[in-house]
């Protein structure tokens, strides 16, 4: 018996983009990717004059003519600094690559600055702009091991994983029946950056990465320029290389489990970080003081990091306690549950509340915004811009009574006129700082157009004006 010729040839599986995307370890170095790290760095920068005086430097284009672009929101000129500073960054990658010293990298610059948040002073290091190239072209390199190391549960300086993501994360493991947590515990990495080295981190990227040479080259090159040769306070690259570090952390959290009747069971169900704060959530008191005391132990050992208990063992209250305690008459202390204290808030099953310190802060703010409004019948615009920053918490929080307590729905509404209002204000001076550019721009190529008819193109006297100076 023949076969039929219209048989369908045997399935094949097609190579999807995901899979692709998993095979590829990193980005190799190339024009394109300096063009990309210039683009990133200098986002919202041109304006700044160390900027501008990186760009008269290597691409010889008059920081007027940014300027004026940056106003017009034409890119011409833009396009060609971006292009004539990549290729000066990729001729300074290929001088570390191949082991010289660049002239074009300026030393660090560490300043002791207050925290704005908790008062305490820290190191923030002032990078050079060839400094934070480098460092943006590090981390386009390093992106697709970024996006497949760290974890869901990881927060700050990470784009969308901000203070309100964290919050809703962690209600929503709260509220989740079938995790069952009941235990909490939160605790923190000692002089997180400072203890942090590029050594070690350079020691687990060498083995995720062991044939990318030229990153291991620049990465090594940022360690020995950077004070103490450990992760920089400010730095864009270091914030990215930190949390890559603490994904290997959770995910020894996550390995610590006991096996019961032939299944898994895991001590730690969640593990929630913010930069270097972390917050585990347990089912079972004793997994969790094993787990946290193992995690200690494994990165003094390995990342040569300590942790520290910012809190004791908070044990949650089931969700109707909370909202039988939630009914009692304000003002009772019966009425208070045990929170985890976190990112700027303070969180339980039933409600959020703000933490005491930012409360305290946003009050005085309110009070002092609600006595200048009645006094002038305005508002200032620093207590206006307070005003919008310190909403957010109230907004995204359970504070009904605050809100009408201390009149805030009048007041962001008056703060919001008075930020559009200086915006506009904003955008009038730009206009006429366009106009002065545009005036000294006309009279410079008059200027110049008048020398180039009077001396000729090649800077000599035409004939009528040599004849002139002759019979005179």
């Amino acid at each position: 018996m023949k076969r039929s010729c219209n048989r369908k040839p045997p399935f094949r599986q097609r190579k999807t983009e995901g899979a692709h995307t998993h095979t590829k370890r990193y980005n190799k170095l190339s024009i394109k990717l300096c063009e990309q790290a210039v683009r990133t760095c200098f986002d919202g920068k041109w304006r700044r004059n160390d900027v501008l005086s990186f760009v008269e430097k290597y691409a010889g284009i008059p920081r007027d003519e940014i300027k004026l672009e940056e106003l017009t929101g034409e890119r011409t000129a833009r396009n060609e600094a971006v292009r004539s500073c990549a290729l000066a960054l990729f001729e300074t990658l290929t001088e570390i690559i191949e082991g010289e010293e660049p002239d074009s990298v300026e030393p660090v610059i560490v300043r002791p600055r207050p925290d704005g948040m908790t008062g305490k002073i820290r190191d923030i290091a002032l990078l050079s702009i060839m400094h934070q190239l480098i460092g943006h072209a590090a981390k386009l390199m390093l992106d697709p091991l970024f996006k497949a190391k760290i974890l869901p549960t990881q927060h700050a300086s990470l784009p969308g994983h901000g203070q309100t993501r964290l919050k809703n994360q962690t209600h929503k493991y709260f509220l989740k029946e079938s995790l069952g947590i009941q235990y909490v515990v939160k605790t923190d990495v000692v002089h997180a950056y400072e203890s942090t080295t590029y050594e070690v981190v350079i020691g687990f990227i060498k083995r995720d990465l062991p044939k990318a040479h030229d990153l291991h080259a620049m990465l090594e090159y940022l360690g020995r320029i950077a004070p103490g040769g450990h992760l920089i306070i400010g730095g864009y690259l270091d914030a990215w290389l930190f949390n890559y570090l603490m994904s290997y952390t959770i995910r020894f959290v996550y390995e610590q489990a006991s096996v019961r009747r032939g299944k898994k069971i895991r001590h730690i169900v969640r593990c929630v970080t913010f930069m270097d704060d972390f917050t585990y959530l347990s089912k079972s008191i004793k997994g969790l003081k094993r787990s946290t005391r193992n995690l200690d132990k494994w990165m003094q050992r390995e990342l040569n990091l300590r942790l520290k208990w910012t809190s004791g063992i908070i044990k949650l209250l089931p969700i109707e306690e909370e909202t039988r305690r939630r009914a009692i008459p304000h003002g009772k202390a019966r009425r208070g549950c045990p929170v985890l204290d976190m990112a700027g808030f303070r969180i339980c099953r039933t409600h959020i509340m703000i933490r005491p310190r930012v409360l305290l802060r946003a009050r005085r703010q309110f009070l002092r915004a609600w006595n200048e409004l009645q006094r002038t019948g305005t508002l200032r615009r620093v207590r206006a811009e307070k005003l919008i920053s310190y909403n957010s918490h109230v907004s995204q929080s359970d504070s009904i009574y605050m809100i009408e307590k201390y009149h805030i729905t009048e007041l962001m509404e008056v703060a919001e006129c008075v930020s559009s209002f200086h915006q506009r204000e904003d955008m009038r001076k730009r206009r006429e700082e366009l106009y002065d550019l545009q005036r000294r721009r006309s009279k410079g190529e008059a200027a110049e157009g008048f020398d180039r008819a009077f001396t000729g193109e090649d800077g000599s006297a035409v004939d009528g004006q040599r004849e002139n100076v002759h019979v005179s």
